[in-house]
C-alpha cells in the first residue's frame, strides 16, 4: 500500500488525537467502578463508550493514511495511577476531564481545516461530540464544587 503523502500537521493530529482517545478511555475505566457522583460514573461510562467508537474510527483512517498510531503502552501507566486515586477522585476525575477536552477540542477544530477531505471529516463529525462532552464535564465541575 502507498503511503498517502499527509502534512506534518496531519500526522500530529493523528498522532494526539489517537493518545488523547486512550487516554480518555484508560483514565474513564479505571476510576468508573470507585466514582461516588452517578453523574460522574455515568459521564465515564460515556467516555469509554464514545472515545472507544472515535478511536476506532480514527485507527481505521490512520490505517487508509499508511499513518501508524502509537503504542497504547500509556495506558497502563495511566490506568495505574489512576487505580491507585482515592481521595477527591470524583473532582480530580472531572477536572481531567474538561482539561482533556478543551485541548481535544482545540485539536479537532483545527483539524476541521485539513486539506486531507478525509480527516477534515472526521474531524468535523466527531467535534460536537467532544464539544458536548466539554459542556457535560464543566456542568460536572460546577456540580461536584
Amino acid at each position: 500500500m502507498t503511503a498517502v503523502k499527509l502534512s506534518r500537521s496531519d500526522r500530529s493530529f493523528f498522532e494526539k488525537a489517537a493518545k488523547s482517545g486512550i487516554k480518555e478511555v484508560s483514565v474513564s475505566q479505571a476510576t468508573l467502578d470507585r466514582l461516588m457522583n452517578p453523574q460522574a460514573k455515568a459521564f465515564a461510562q460515556m467516555m469509554v463508550s464514545d472515545h472507544s467508537k472515535a478511536n476506532s474510527e480514527l485507527m481505521e483512517l490512520a490505517a487508509k493514511k499508511g499513518v501508524t498510531l502509537p503504542p497504547k503502552d500509556d495506558a497502563s501507566k495511566l490506568m495505574e495511577k489512576w487505580s491507585k486515586k482515592t481521595s477527591d477522585l470524583d473532582e480530580d476525575y472531572i477536572d481531567e476531564m474538561v482539561d482533556d477536552h478543551q485541548e481535544a477540542v482545540k485539536l479537532f477544530e483545527d483539524a476541521t481545516k485539513s486539506e486531507d477531505p478525509e480527516i477534515a471529516a472526521f474531524a468535523r463529525k466527531t467535534l460536537p461530540t467532544l464539544q458536548h462532552h466539554l459542556t457535560m464535564a464543566k456542568d460536572l465541575k460546577k456540580a461536584l464544587d
